[in-house]
């Protein structure tokens, strides 16, 4: 694609860290992003490490990154006359992203009801901690904070040590793509949509904490609570396993390639004494302790070294990828070959070391350095000040969420997470998704435990979450008949999606080219988990392994345990969101060219790519960054801190509890002290400034350790948060669905026809469309819209079905 999918839209991001990832996102996809900064310049160019150590406001290697693409102007917003020339500008703008707190634009004047009025098109997204219209709304929160309410913090890090903080701030990130993915929707719903939805903008509302309950779908099944009483613990979906060399890799191995891993054990002489009737012991479900599968991997770690690991088993087929840093990512094959680093030419600084987009997938994105402090303040002076409006406007009808995708048909190849829930926002949103699965080898969503505790093709917890909302054709692939079915089915549809390994679709028959053929303006998106290129390139892969080899473990935790990385499979719930926007403006580009395009958007390459400050710092100064250790250079205390241990009433058991604390600057450090009941720390000479306190930060946890320990950690959140402290409790599966007031709203009930009496709950989407809800449907049964697809929209006769059913083509 050679213009940018977004050129000729304006966007204006009054937004801190939190959603700077969404105007980065935007721009790279051509959109003019216009930051409006105050004087003094935004929050995301203080936030430290600082190039060179310096903190003057255009060194943050956060902002050298995340602000990449970008214009700046400074307006202050408490003055009348730059409010005026703010409301001037988003009266030229199709979207506004703020963070500011709930009421805070209210208070102003610049209300969503009056900022539509001059302008009926205005897309406003608004991300803050908790929600715009929530009982905790009007709490406070960082990256960390979010995280623990969210349930990401819980299940990361040992077993039995302090739960710890992804690096490179996951709440931050996963709302930052969910707002990305939510513009564009909202912007094909205005511009794309329904004629009775054309023309008119939307308010978005998404909350930080939401957008990291979302990263924990598949670890914190909402349904193992519901069901069966089940609190998943540390380390969730994590694996870091120590090599002969002292080294790591990260490792899966799957019952369909039991065989070949016995098969390697015994080339190398370890004695595992399986058969291959104990396939059972690699299930996910099966107990780390005593599995004989978990005793062979140790042998062979103890008995190879890393890259000897990695090298038998990919021959045994087993999914494994090494645990990288920086300097490893550098020395690899598979990311020089993709061109994944890239250099951007700063004139203050010389060439900053940076990393290919996010969204590259649309074309060779280039990258224009991130902007100085009010750069192009011509912007904001030549806006011209709009007619005065009352204090009031009109109500805004909200369109309607569901509707706003409606006419987009796309068929679903997706297998597992990464792109099912990519397909779940498109479908969730209104779009005709159609789920094509293999009737000879199901998706291993369909071998997920029901509320009886058994596999279950229809009833499965986590298959209900991930494919709620889709149509399921069934078909035998390797026949002739239903490979023409699909591709008949294909050249109806706008897009189709897969997640397979480079090369699976063409040997399947079912290439580009075919498809192309069958439908010339087709978008076909292929995600798969390093790359179509490179020695990586058709390896099996699982998020968690991606995330191992992406170098995000190594930033995170701390430098005395494994690299465990978080308890999730981190690029699954990464990937979905630019899925969504990388689709999204393939077919806004469509509608300008006529042309469809086939896509790659590699899930390896596009987390490496939410790395980029942490990159650009290794780049300048040539080291590894230390893993952050629930530490943060610019906040002290900041870190995860014990609670009194906690007994849950429906099964008795005991549970270690936490709370996250954040505290920022010297007079939240003082009512800390106050609120905690210890004024006493506020004349410890080794506490007395942030640089103080960060020298002495060891023996400060120790002491908040001793006073937090003794408290519920409800309590002290409650007590903080009275103070204007950032904190909340490290929470869990049970606290997420019973205890916490906030996420009554982010789970809903869906139901099967199977079983109408089973209530089945399902995570629902982090974008939120403000005056109206979006209710998710249920997932389909295995084939259960066969008839639909073959004779509703292929046009086959009652005969003709019944004949596809009993030849075997439909399953």
């Amino acid at each position: 694609m050679s213009a940018r999918p977004l050129a000729g839209v304006r966007v204006i991001e009054l937004a801190n860290r939190s959603a700077a990832l969404a105007g980065r996102i935007l721009a790279d996809l051509g959109a003019e992003v216009i930051m409006v900064e105050p004087p003094g310049g935004s929050q995301i160019r203080h936030e430290g490490p600082h190039l060179g150590g310096i903190a003057d406001g255009e060194r943050s290697f956060a902002h050298l990154y995340f602000d990449i693409n970008k214009l700046s102007v400074v307006l202050d917003l408490d003055d009348p006359q730059d409010m005026a020339r703010f409301e001037a500008l988003v009266s030229t703008a199709d979207v506004l992203i703020d963070t500011e707190a709930p009421g805070r634009l209210d208070a102003l004047g610049a209300f969503h009801a009056r900022l539509r009025s001059a302008n009926p098109g205005l897309i406003q997204c608004s991300v803050t901690p908790f929600g715009l219209d929530t009982a905790w709304k009007d709490r406070a929160a960082n990256d960390l904070v979010a995280c623990a309410a969210g349930g990401l913090v819980w299940v990361s890090g040992s077993p039995r040590g302090v739960p710890v903080q992804g690096a490179a701030n996951p709440s931050y990130t996963m709302a930052g793509l969910a707002a990305a993915s939510a513009v564009m929707i909202a912007l094909h719903q205005r511009d794309l949509g329904a004629s009775d939805a054309r023309g008119s903008g939307q308010h978005i509302d998404i909350s930080l904490q939401e957008a990291a309950a979302l990263a924990v779908m598949q670890t914190n099944t909402p349904s193992a609570w519901v069901w069966h009483k089940r609190i998943p613990a540390r380390p969730g979906l994590s694996a870091a396993m120590p090599c002969r060399d002292g080294k790591f890799v990260g490792l899966l191995v799957r019952p369909d390639r039991f065989d070949g891993f016995l098969a390697w054990a015994e080339r190398e002489g370890i004695d595992h004494g399986m058969t291959a009737d104990d396939w059972h012991y690699a299930r996910l479900e099966s107990p780390r302790q005593g599995n004989p599968v978990s005793e062979t991997t140790l042998a062979l770690a103890a008995k190879l070294t890393r890259d000897q690991f990695v090298a038998g088993a990919l021959e045994a087929d087993i999914i494994c990828l090494p645990v990288l840093d920086f300097p490893d990512l550098e020395k690899t094959e598979q990311f020089r070959v993709n061109d994944q680093f890239i250099d951007v030419e700063h004139e203050l600084f010389g060439t900053l070391g940076s990393l290919r987009s996010p969204v590259d997938a649309v074309g060779q994105v280039p990258q224009r350095r991130a902007p100085l402090l009010g750069e192009h303040q011509d912007l904001a002076a030549e806006a011209q000040p709009v007619a005065a409006k009352s204090a009031s406007a009109p109500a805004v009808v909200p369109n309607d969420p569901a509707r706003a995708l409606e006419g987009l048909r796309v068929v679903d190849f997706g297998w597992v997470l990464a792109a099912p829930i990519g397909t779940r926002i498109l479908a969730s949103f209104g779009a005709e998704v159609i789920r094509v699965e293999s009737s000879t080898k199901p998706d291993s969503m369909r071998s997920q435990i029901g509320p009886d505790g058994k596999p279950d093709p229809d009833l499965g917890g986590l298959h209900n979450v991930v494919n709620a909302g889709k149509k399921s054709l069934a078909v035998d692939l390797t026949t002739d008949a239903g490979r023409a079915l699909v591709i008949e089915l294909i050249a109806t549809a706008d897009v189709v999606v897969n997640n397979f390994r480079p090369g699976s679709l063409e040997r399947m028959g079912l290439g580009y080219e075919v498809l192309q053929a069958a439908k010339p303006d087709l978008i076909l998106l292929n995600m798969p988990g390093a790359h179509r290129h490179g020695p990586w390139a058709r390896r099996p892969s699982m998020g968690n392994i991606l995330m191992a080899a992406s170098g995000f473990n190594m930033l995170t935790g701390f430098a005395d345990e494994r690299p465990r990385g978080i308890g999730v499979a981190y690029p699954d719930f990464t990937s979905p969101h630019l899925l969504v926007s990388t689709v999204l403006a393939a077919v806004r580009q469509r509608e300008k060219t006529g042309e469809g395009a086939e896509l790659h958007l590699p899930q390896l390459s596009g987390l490496l790519s939410l790395l980029g400050a942490e990159w650009m710092q290794f780049k300048a100064t040539g080291a590894q960054p230390a893993p952050n250790a629930n530490r943060h250079p610019d906040l002290c205390p900041h870190g995860v801190f014990r609670a009194a241990n906690e007994t849950i009433p429906e099964t008795g058991a005991q549970l270690d509890a936490w709370v996250a604390i954040a505290v920022d600057g010297q007079d939240q450090w003082r009512s800390f002290c106050q609120a905690a009941g210890h004024v006493e720390w506020l004349n410890d000479e080794r506490f007395a400034t942030h640089a103080d306190r960060k020298a002495n930060e060891d023996a400060l946890d120790e002491l908040i350790n001793r006073w937090s320990s003794t408290l519920d950690k409800w309590q002290v959140t409650e007590l903080l948060q009275a103070a204007g402290i950032a904190a909340a409790p490290v929470e869990n599966l049970r606290d997420m669905l019973e205890l916490d007031p906030q996420l009554g709203r982010h789970y809903q009930q869906t139901s099967q026809p199977l079983r109408p009496d089973l209530e089945i709950p399902v995570d629902r989407e982090a974008a939120r469309w403000v005056g109206a809800e979006l209710w998710l449907d249920r997932s389909p049964a295995v084939g259960e819209h066969n008839e639909y697809v073959v004779q509703t929209l292929l046009g086959r006769t009652d005969d003709q079905f019944v004949q596809l059913m009993v030849d075997g083509t439909l399953g």
